[in-house]
């Protein structure tokens, strides 16, 4: 399958119209560290490859286009890491007849099992170009956070050919999920203070692949306290009140 080398990039820095680019001062940084690649379902000749449909290059001959005999075509960003994306531009290719009037975007993190993108409204649909040269700009109502994009042409001008050029902006996408290796912890100390409750509600989701392991161990200020492991791939509930329950109380948990 043909793809694109991709281009470099450093940083991010505004890109104007109030939105995040992934661009160092607004200018493309040739020879950085690749970033980004583009990959395609097809491309009509050498000077059509993915690699230059970036926004308002000229390169080749202005953009990318898929052959005429591809019944599905796409075009493919891969962003190197989990990113946020806000919003997303398109042209058509450069000084020519060719270009996407409607698209649908997919995107998944993987590259493989791919999720399409719909405004609040529940629309999938984005309207594309009128002509090869004019940007179009959508805002997405709400973001997207992933690795992969892809666009798909549903119409194009009926005088030419599907023609695609692309910007995606955002930043990186901060996850506040807490990822442990087994050799590492969180630890936090509530007020020294005597403290008591009427209700206690745990919840926690997990994935591992070990089959022993403690995923919560919790200490109150007269010995009494709470764990939860894994033994032999099930899920253990030790629970121990202090003066109140016999110290040691042990719960299997039922696997989901």
């Amino acid at each position: 399958m043909p793809h694109g080398m991709g281009y470099g990039r450093e940083g991010l820095a505004d890109s104007g119209g109030g939105e995040e680019g992934w661009r160092k001062g607004g200018e493309e940084v040739e020879g950085g560290e690749e970033w980004a690649s583009f990959q395609s379902s097809s491309q009509s000749s050498i000077s059509n490859i993915p690699h230059f449909s970036k926004l308002n290059r000229r390169d080749g001959v202005g953009g990318w286009s898929p052959q005429v005999t591809d019944r599905h075509p796409w075009l493919q960003l891969d962003l190197r890491d989990r990113m946020e994306v806000t919003a997303i531009s398109t042209q058509g290719r450069y000084g020519s007849s060719d270009w996407v009037s409607g698209y649908l975007l997919l995107f998944s993190d993987t590259g493989l099992a791919w999720k399409q993108y719909r405004q609040e409204d529940g629309v999938g649909r984005f309207v594309g170009n009128v002509n090869a040269d004019s940007v179009v700009h959508h805002k997405l109502s709400h973001s997207i956070r992933s690795r992969f994009l892809r666009f798909v042409p549903l119409d194009w001008n009926p005088s030419g050919w599907v023609g695609l050029r692309v910007e995606v902006y955002g930043c990186a996408y901060k996850s506040y999920v807490a990822d442990f290796d087994g050799r590492s912890s969180l630890l936090y100390r509530f007020n020294q203070k005597s403290m008591s409750t009427v209700k206690d509600v745990i919840s926690l989701r997990f994935k591992s692949r070990q089959a022993e392991g403690v995923l919560l161990h919790g200490e109150g200020q007269r010995g009494d306290y709470i764990t939860l492991e894994l033994h032999r791939g099930r899920l253990a509930l030790y629970l121990n009140l202090g003066e109140f329950v016999t110290p040691g109380h042990a719960v299997s948990l039922p696997q989901p």
